[in-house]
């Protein structure tokens, strides 16, 4: 591709980040906005409405002059379906949400089952992709490795080892994009809170599961080469790992908690760590702080914050990868 496709697809990129609020715009507002000359926003606005992407019929009358056309993005001209799996008091359970371009939930469908295995996960999506036909998308969230669209280490036994990234991608026809759930959880707290020359992680404790971090290092986010990085259950306890998910509970949690965190720090010395899970809570978050700083100097400590969920940076960071991932 040319240099110039290339400047024209990152143009109208540009122009449609902007335009994600759902509201009318004119050439010259979305200039304004996005730093393009009025003329090259006449000419892509105008390409993007004949690919059926904008909608540019209304028209805004001024005092003195023609009157300029007011676009907007088309909400029905495609949908995005993100899918998830997870264990929840030892239940599992499969979860569908469907996004519109501009980032509002269509239908958000949940389904508690024996075996969440590859079958049952197509069977959900399917469903979804027959309710909304024009999916141009699919963004799966899942409590494992996500390594080259295979599901490693997964807190559900029975999709270890399952191609599911490709499953999808036969079934469906439509790109997937498959990562470990606290990249989008990390991707989506990023985009609502972050600022980019922060460096931010994310921890979460559940009980009785292996814990995972993610950290996003002045707007890149940490994967590594596997999609490995941040998953501190895997550190080095000195106990079987029987032992350590029977400890992952409250009363005995602490340990680990504070030996993941220190690892995080100094390794990747963020400036706030955000914690959420039924292990963590105010009560302890003291605790947890001095046993960190036994080790790491108090100047290098950062900043803890509590959430009580990551749900919606998670359903944030499935949109904005299905817009990052859309090609105009």
């Amino acid at each position: 591709m040319n240099n110039s496709a290339v400047i024209r697809k990152e143009n109208k990129k540009a122009i449609y980040r902007f335009m994600l609020d759902g509201e009318q715009y004119t050439k010259q507002q979305v200039s304004a906005g996005t730093g393009l000359s009025v003329a090259t926003c006449n000419t892509l606005l105008n390409d993007m409405q004949s690919q059926g992407i904008l909608s540019g019929g209304e028209k805004l009358s001024g005092e003195v002059g023609r009157s300029s056309i007011l676009y907007r993005i088309r909400d029905d001209h495609e949908s995005y379906l993100a899918v998830h799996f997870y264990m929840e008091q030892e239940r599992r359970r499969i979860e569908t949400i469907v996004f519109s371009p501009v980032g509002k939930i269509l239908s958000r469908k949940k389904k508690t089952v024996e075996s969440a295995d590859g079958r049952q996960i197509e069977e959900m999506a399917d469903r979804a992709v027959r309710q909304y036909p024009h999916t141009s998308q699919i963004i799966v969230g899942t409590p494992s490795i996500a390594e080259y669209g295979i599901i490693r280490h997964c807190d559900i036994p029975e999709l270890e080892d399952v191609p599911l990234k490709a499953m999808l991608e036969d079934r469906f026809g439509v790109g997937v994009s498959m990562e470990n759930d606290m990249h989008y959880k990390a991707y989506g707290y990023y985009k609502k809170n972050g600022n980019p020359d922060e460096v931010i992680t994310l921890g979460y404790f559940p009980a009785h599961i292996l814990p995972g971090t993610v950290t996003i290092h002045k707007g890149t986010m940490i994967k590594g080469a596997n999609s490995f990085a941040g998953m501190t259950g895997f550190l080095p306890y000195n106990i079987s790992r029987k032992e350590q998910l029977a400890r992952l509970e409250p009363g005995t949690c602490i340990p680990f908690i504070v030996q993941s965190l220190c690892a995080v720090i100094v390794l990747l010395n963020p400036g706030l760590i955000v914690l959420t899970g039924s292990l963590i809570n105010e009560d302890m978050l003291e605790t947890v702080r001095q046993r960190c700083e036994a080790d790491i100097p108090r100047e290098y400590m950062p900043e803890f914050r509590i959430v009580d969920s990551f749900e919606q940076y998670y359903y944030e960071g499935m949109y904005q990868t299905a817009v990052d991932r859309k090609e105009i």
